[in-house]
């Protein structure tokens, strides 16, 4: 694998979690916004570039297409559940409230590179065929 395919990969899937996360977060004002989708983005392009490069033979044993699902898929729903698990907490509107926000961004990115580079689908795939006894 050549430098420009996962780099290619790593910076449109770290834009839309980026993305996802940033927007999902909470933010007092769009400028406010705007910086959590760039410092997400910062953060989760480079992780992306290294995920896929540390293992490509995983990268490359499903069709990258379906990796993007499961990537897009999974960063929804993880953003969605982390985040607003945190902003029920009673932790106000500072500091501690901002920062416990922005680590849920980066848990549900954890979350999202588990399932999507680190064979976290594949281990629920097979957990979900094992229990209903069906052949694939």
């Amino acid at each position: 694998m050549n430098f420009g395919h996962p780099a290619s990969w790593a910076l449109g899937l770290g834009v839309l979690g980026g993305a996802i996360a940033g927007s999902i977060v909470p933010a007092g004002s769009d400028a406010e916004e705007l910086r959590h989708v760039l410092g997400f983005v910062l953060l989760f392009g480079p992780a992306i570039y290294v995920a896929i490069e540390h293992r490509p033979e995983r990268w490359e044993a499903k069709h990258p297409y379906l990796r993007f699902s499961v990537f897009t898929i999974t960063m929804i729903v993880a953003a969605i559940a982390i985040v607003q698990f945190v902003v029920f907490l009673p932790l106000g509107t500072g500091i501690v409230a901002q920062a416990a926000g922005f680590l849920a961004g980066v848990a549900a990115f954890a979350v999202t590179a588990w399932m999507t580079f680190y064979g976290g689908a594949e281990s629920i795939w097979a957990q979900l065929l094992e229990r209903t006894d069906t052949e694939w």
